[in-house]
């Protein structure tokens, strides 16, 4: 018979009273026996599944909507064992099994709440929530234990629904490439995904619920009234544009981003969200570019001056020379000599121009680049005071590199005696090697005037120079090595704070 039809059909009772079964039994034989019409009608009106136990599992009453649930008349019900009734409705359960609830209630003495999965109608899985209360009076144990069940299908479905898409959230989150970074209106940080650790340097942890000043640079002034702005007007002025700014990374390094900002109305509040890109790297390939096409554009020329000074010197020395040795007169003799020597040092130039224009043949051979730079630090240390200049440094480990030490000594000597003119008052010069993907890098940092934004995009071009002396040759000379040895050379600078080169070559 189906379980759904096993039982007498209810009928809908007085205006004034719950519905009762159709065989009339309104007396009630639990352990309720003799409430009051309004228990009864209490206990009828609940839209959960009630029933009634004893401690053998033995039903000693159900309300109306249990009867509903299972088809069946509550004569059919009462005195039964409850796994007997359950099997009937798809749960195959026994009060022995150690997941059952009576079971864990009459152990413990307290509320027990289990899942029950089944399928109904032979396809949908269905899940029902059975919660048991041991009924006790005073300090006397639990005679009777009251189960209510529940479908909480619907309501399961839609947590795991919540759970995977907010897995699926956080998964794009974290996987983004770009800084996402939400704040609410008081400025506290709500939301810090796994590019924004990488980017600025803080773990979640570390900036959750803290203060979006920790990630701005102090220049910025009162970041407050922005969003006051915002708060007054809800006029999106920034909202959906790209915004050219500077960050702050954990260890007060200030850095150039791109960063594009949306928000959202809550109930109770708005959330800023922006989405920020570290353009270092981009800049600094701006950079090289930029440099590149200039030095491609001056090398032609200088190529072109040096060719067109090296025979006329040649002419003028070799003249000079002939006529200094036919004459007598010490004045006309002088002043031939200063044709000589100026013919000498032009000379000199138009040699270095010839290293700033040629193409390196590198001798290259397997070469630790550490000991290069000992190397070099034991020439430039010969020549200048120790008490007024000192050198600190910080060799990682490297593994031998294929490169032209020689051509790499010319460089290193080059920036360091720029970093060592550049502090007139004295001071230190750091020098430190590191592992890169690929590559190794050193850095050059002296604590000098520095180098502004405009002169940077200058200094690897042949004869400029911020200095009263030299010719200008020496970066320009250095940026050649280096693009021979297909790396990397750059300069990182604030003035009045000292300037770092960056030299990175290929392993």
């Amino acid at each position: 018979m189906d379980q759904k039809t096993m039982g007498p059909k209810t009928r809908t009772g007085p205006t004034n009273g719950p519905p009762t079964p159709m065989n009339s039994d309104r007396e009630r034989t639990g352990p309720f026996k003799g409430d009051t019409p309004f228990l009864e009608a209490l206990f009828d009106g609940i839209s959960e599944e009630i029933m009634v136990l004893d401690g053998e599992g033995i039903i000693q009453d159900v309300n109306r909507v249990f009867l509903q649930e299972c088809g069946l008349a509550k004569a059919d019900v009462l005195g039964k064992q409850c796994f007997d009734i359950r099997r009937l409705t798809g749960l195959h359960c026994h009060i022995k099994s150690p997941s059952c609830p009576l079971h864990k209630a009459k152990e413990t003495g307290e509320r027990v709440e289990v899942v029950h999965r089944y399928e109904a109608d032979g396809y949908e899985e269905m899940e029902l929530s059975r919660i048991l209360y041991p009924v006790s009076a005073g300090d006397q144990q639990a005679r009777y234990f009251v189960e209510i069940s529940r479908d909480v299908t619907e309501y399961r479905n839609l947590i795991r629904k919540l759970k995977a898409s907010e897995k699926r959230f956080r998964t794009i989150l974290d996987t983004a490439t770009d800084a996402i970074i939400s704040i609410n209106s008081e400025q506290k940080i709500q939301l810090f995904n796994n590019a924004a650790e990488r980017i600025f340097g803080y773990s979640r942890e570390e900036v959750l619920n803290r203060d979006l000043k920790i990630l701005i640079p102090p220049q910025y002034g009162d970041h407050y009234r922005f969003v006051r702005a915002f708060l007054d007007s809800r006029t999106p002025r920034a909202m959906g544009q790209a915004i050219s700014l500077t960050g702050l990374k954990k260890g007060g390094e200030e850095f150039p981003i791109e960063l594009g900002l949306s928000y959202h109305e809550l109930e109770q509040d708005l959330a800023f969200t922006a989405i920020i890109r570290d353009v270092s790297r981009h800049k600094q390939l701006e950079k090289k570019l930029l440099q590149s096409e200039r030095l491609a554009a001056v090398g032609q020329t200088v190529a072109h001056v040096a060719h067109e000074l090296k025979n006329p010197l040649m002419i003028i020395g070799g003249f000079s020379n002939q006529i200094r040795g036919g004459i007598s007169d010490d004045k006309i003799g002088q002043k031939l000599d200063m044709i000589l020597d100026e013919v000498s040092r032009l000379e000199k130039l138009v040699a270095e121009l010839g290293d700033f224009t040629k193409v390196y043949n590198l001798v290259k051979r397997p070469t630790d680049i550490n000991s290069v730079i000992q190397d070099v630090l034991k020439i430039v240390r010969g020549f200048y005071p120790k008490d007024k200049y000192t050198f600190i440094v910080d060799l990682t480990p490297l593994d031998e590199i294929n490169c032209d030490p020689d051509k790499l000594k010319q460089v290193f000597i080059n920036i360091l005696v720029n970093g060592i003119e550049a502090m007139d008052e004295g001071g230190s010069i750091s020098i430190s090697t590191e592992r890169w993907a690929g590559s190794v890098a050193i850095r050059i940092t002296d604590e000098g005037s520095g180098i502004g934004e405009e002169d940077l995009l200058r200094i690897f071009e042949p004869f400029y120079t911020t200095r009263d002396r030299g010719s200008g040759l020496g970066l320009a000379i250095s940026y050649r090595v280096i693009e021979a040895h297909q790396g990397e050379i750059w300069a990182d600078s604030v003035p009045g704070k000292g300037t770092t080169f960056v030299i990175k070559l290929p392993r």
